[in-house]
């Protein structure tokens, strides 16, 4: 189960792409939770949206992801990455991971404590999220067609 120096385990990439399937789909529904929300904090105690479904999932794989990244590692950086692609390669997976924990954390603080105050700043946080991710992707599309480095080979076949 751990990671090679250059390929990522089956279990990680299997939570990468979970992960990536929810994020995506929670964005995706996301439309209407303020109102949805609203309803709730005055008591008319709605069913739980499917949004809320998937944030609660999110949080779940991703908790079982940072524990398997932390037992299992990462590969670092391919070779020939500079200094500061590989600085940016950090930061850029630890704010994803930061908005991975925290998105689902101020959702479910907004819908099971009624912290409507939160649900403004969720949705922002969603939308960094989604777009952050989406940067991430097209960084990997680079490095596939452009670069030729077999960096996103690397979420696609387990060591």
């Amino acid at each position: 189960m751990t990671a090679s120096s250059d390929r990522y385990s089956a279990l990680q990439i299997a939570l990468h792409w979970t992960v990536a399937l929810l994020i995506a789909s929670a964005w995706f529904t996301g439309e209407g939770m303020g109102r949805v929300l609203r309803q709730k904090i005055q008591g008319n105690d709605p069913a739980w949206p499917i949004h809320v479904w998937l944030g609660l999932a999110v949080l779940a794989i991703v908790a079982i992801r940072i524990a398997v990244r932390a037992f299992s590692g990462a590969p670092g950086p391919v070779p020939g990455t500079g200094e500061t692609e590989a600085k940016l390669r950090h930061w850029g997976h630890l704010a994803l991971y930061v908005l991975m924990a925290a998105v689902p954390i101020g959702g479910a603080a907004a819908w099971f404590l009624g912290l409507g105050s939160l649900a403004e700043i969720h949705s922002l946080g969603g939308d960094a999220l989604f777009y952050l991710a989406g940067a991430h992707a097209l960084v990997a599309l680079g490095h596939h067609y452009l670069r030729k480095d077999g960096t996103l080979m690397r979420m696609l076949r387990p060591s």
